[in-house]
């Protein structure tokens, strides 16, 4: 009995050390309890962060700094550079799949003017001169994020495919489609956007404004008239930004979710935020704050 027991807790540890590594190492915490003829067993629960760049760059980014404000929840942050709506819904849709322990979603919405094309195609990330290719390991495909990889085809389908309105429309539809989602997998959800522009002032037609209506905008936050963490970056922090660079700096993220997110007046340890103002020094010449 003690052999076949020590066996399964074997098995059992194996099983959970896989899970939570495929879960990108977001958690290497577990409880594992055995009882004479039985086992209990608590997964730690994460916290969820879709988007693009401004969710996940080269340096710090809001999701970083959730878990020091919701009692320490990990993180696993799933954006990636130049992804568009329908890369971030199909992404949070597939990890309220597969993750079973989420405790909360947060997802950044990016521009409409976005679109990926995918292929099966195999090889190293690369970025190009239009647009970034990606192999994505949960659908076994590469994607072209940003434009069509080829210069002449890129230009045809700007011609004759893309479209505005269609291009907006579809967004509409992503939101509306991964709240559905997350609303019958009963997993919290708070959605966000990068920028103004992700939301259109001018509705094209009633159709639109019907998938406009649809969608349920208490579950927004926004920066003043419904801005993003664009807006906020640039009218509270502007002179913390990279010289030349268009993503927010550490510090305008970190208070995005201290001020935008958690509304919170705990502020971190003056060491520490320090380093977050001080992030970019020496990046471009500037000074440090």
């Amino acid at each position: 009995m003690r052999t076949q027991v020590r066996n399964l807790k074997r098995i059992f540890t194996l099983f959970l050390t896989n899970t939570i590594a495929d879960a990108e190492q977001t958690s290497k915490t577990h409880f594992l309890k055995c009882w004479s003829f039985g086992w209990s067993v608590k997964m730690p629960k994460l916290t969820v962060a879709h988007g693009c760049s401004f969710t996940k760059y080269q340096w710090p980014c809001w999701p970083a700094y959730v878990s020091w404000f919701n009692g320490g929840v990990q993180m696993l942050n799933k954006g990636r550079s130049a992804s568009g709506n329908e890369t971030i819904s199909r992404g949070a849709i597939n990890s309220a799949m597969k993750h079973k322990q989420i405790e909360h979603m947060y997802i950044m919405w990016s521009g409409t003017d976005r679109y990926e094309v995918i292929t099966k195609e195999e090889g190293p990330d690369n970025k190009g001169e239009m647009t970034y290719r990606v192999w994505d390991k949960d659908f076994n495909w590469s994607v072209y994020y940003g434009g069509h990889p080829e210069q002449s085809k890129h230009e045809i389908y700007r011609r004759h495919f893309w479209d505005e309105e269609h291009q907006y429309y579809r967004t509409l539809e992503h939101i509306n489609r991964t709240q559905m989602f997350l609303d019958k997998k009963k997993i919290p959800y708070t959605m966000m956007i990068f920028r103004k522009s992700v939301l259109k002032e001018k509705l094209f037609s009633e159709s639109e404004r019907a998938m406009h209506n649809e969608i349920d905008w208490t579950k927004f936050l926004f920066y003043k008239d419904k801005g993003g963490l664009w807006e906020f970056g640039k009218d509270n922090y502007s002179e913390y930004y990279k010289l030349g660079e268009s993503h927010p700096p550490p510090i305008a993220h970190y208070h995005w979710v201290k001020d935008i997110m958690f509304k919170s007046d705990v502020l971190c340890p003056e060491d520490e935020y320090k380093k977050i103002k001080n992030y970019l020094q020496g990046y471009d010449g500037r000074s440090g704050i």
